[in-house]
């Protein structure tokens, strides 16, 4: 072989390696952005937040809550896919876990305090202030993922946030830590969700589908509970992606606007929106979506519209 064939060789191999790892690099998640929130009762919490692939309009979100005496690190498996499937994700260490931990915190986690467990809803309540205030996220497509007692947090949530899209379940119970999923999933109305599990632990997947129709079981083979699902390499992460693709739903032309605390919407030219603080302020893709969560369409546009209509009744 000459000088210049070998050369020529040894350039062609370079540059397809380089090929190979800017492929590599365009297909990774990008760096995390560090995320630092504060909840109400006070506590700090921190937490990953992954940008959208496609920063050209709005993307899907959902934010992933980690099992008992885990972290946020536990769901590692799952960014990858769920950036390349276009979502915008947020990754969270609930109080008193990983880095969120205070010495406190930690002693009533391990304590197994029911009452901890239960204050966790201000943590998703914290995090979804805190994906709500960004540009590149629609918050009209939203879903929360939940592993173990995560489940039960991201349930308990769900009955109470009517705007919550779609949720994966991986290994729900009945009533872990204290949480009583069995009663906060009759809640749930006009929201699809899977149920994951492995066949020794399908008792509670079967029931809680039966209290909610809207509810869908996926047994896996193996044994492993929570995010240790991703281990078994027999779908649980090609699953949990391919429902919330399929039940985010698309970007939205119509949305409607609603308040947290209340069963009502509103048009987004209507005044009553402005009267809604941010942190109340949920969005629905569409009046239909509100309806078959539970919400009815506003009465008036206004407080000059509900005058005029006072007015004419006179």
């Amino acid at each position: 072989m000459s000088v210049r064939h070998s050369n020529l060789l040894r350039t062609l191999a370079i540059a397809a390696t380089v090929l190979i790892l800017r492929e590599s690099a365009l297909a990774a998640p990008p760096a995390a952005e560090a995320v630092n929130l504060r909840t109400d009762d006070g506590l700090r919490l921190f937490g990953d937040f992954y940008p959208p692939k496609d920063a050209k309009s709005p993307a899907p979100c959902v934010i992933l809550l980690h099992m008992y005496s885990s972290n946020r690190l536990a769901w590692e498996p799952l960014l990858e896919p769920l950036h390349d499937a276009g979502f915008a994700v947020l990754t969270l260490d609930l109080r008193g876990h990983g880095d969120s931990a205070t010495t406190e915190t930690a002693k009533r986690v391990e304590e197994r305090d029911p009452k901890i467990f239960a204050e966790m809803q201000q943590d998703v309540r914290a995090a979804y202030d805190w994906i709500a205030a960004r540009n590149d996220v629609d918050r009209a497509r939203f879903a929360l993922v939940g592993a173990s007692v995560g489940c039960s947090i991201a349930i308990q949530y769900a009955a109470a946030d009517r705007s919550v899209d779609t949720l994966v379940c991986l290994t729900p119970g009945m009533d872990y830590l204290g949480l009583d999923s069995a009663a906060d999933i009759k809640q749930i109305q006009g929201r699809r969700m899977l149920l994951m599990a492995t066949e020794d632990e399908r008792a509670a997947c079967d029931e809680l589908a039966r209290l909610n129709d809207g509810a869908k079981v996926r047994l896996l083979k193996g044994k492993a509970h929570g995010t240790h699902m991703f281990e078994l390499q027999t779908g649980a992460v090609a699953e949990t992606v391919e429902f919330l693709s399929k039940n985010i739903g698309p970007e939205s032309r119509q949305p409607v606007y609603g308040s947290i605390n209340k069963n009502i919407y509103h048009a987004p030219d209507s005044e009553w929106v402005k009267e809604i603080s941010p942190s109340n302020l949920r969005v629905y893709s569409s009046a239909q979506e509100a309806e078959s969560r539970g919400l009815r369409k506003a009465r008036s546009t206004g407080p000059n519209d509900r005058r005029n209509a006072a007015q004419r009744g006179r």
